[in-house]
């Protein structure tokens, strides 16, 4: 399910009356013209959104460390620019690995989000656990593309 980025448009008395001159006209129910209305208005918007560069953003491994849990596989974690990531990276490809590889668990977060809200899916803006919840948005896609590729470079130099 995608996001929905919500805004508050505030109708004038005369923007009101006049919808609900609409609404006796027609017979529609009043909300529906005003959501109707809003969401003409939000579409002519034109959203300022900069995607960033891939080149641009800053990606590190921080800490790595064995599972407990499964055999020969680690847990990698680091940040990609303003955000936090955890990676847990299998020591061979599985049915349910992202791309049918070895990473079984891929999370980007917002960490002030996560402060603000105390809930970690809220907080995603990718999460992957041995299937999709938060796929990666247009915005999105940059820092997974640039964590992806640090895990993949990072275990390619761990096996060698």
């Amino acid at each position: 399910m995608q996001k929905v980025s919500r805004k508050y448009v505030r109708l004038s008395e005369f923007q009101m009356k006049r919808l609900e001159e609409l609404s006796e006209f027609d017979g529609l129910d009043l909300l529906e013209h005003v959501r109707r209305a809003m969401d003409t208005y939000l579409q002519a918007q034109k959203p300022m959104v900069n995607i960033p560069v891939a080149d641009e953003i800053v990606a590190e491994i921080k800490d790595f460390s064995d599972d407990p849990k499964i055999s020969r596989a680690m847990w990698v974690s680091g940040i990609v620019d303003r955000y936090e990531f955890s990676v847990l990276v299998l020591h061979e490809p599985s049915k349910t690995g992202l791309d049918k590889g070895r990473i079984s668990k891929l999370s980007i977060w917002d960490p002030l989000i996560r402060i603000n809200t105390n809930n970690f899916i809220d907080s995603c803006i990718v999460n992957y656990d041995r299937g999709w919840d938060v796929r990666p948005s247009k915005i999105a896609e940059p820092y997974y593309g640039k964590v992806k590729k640090l895990i993949d470079n990072y275990t390619a130099h761990k096996e060698n």
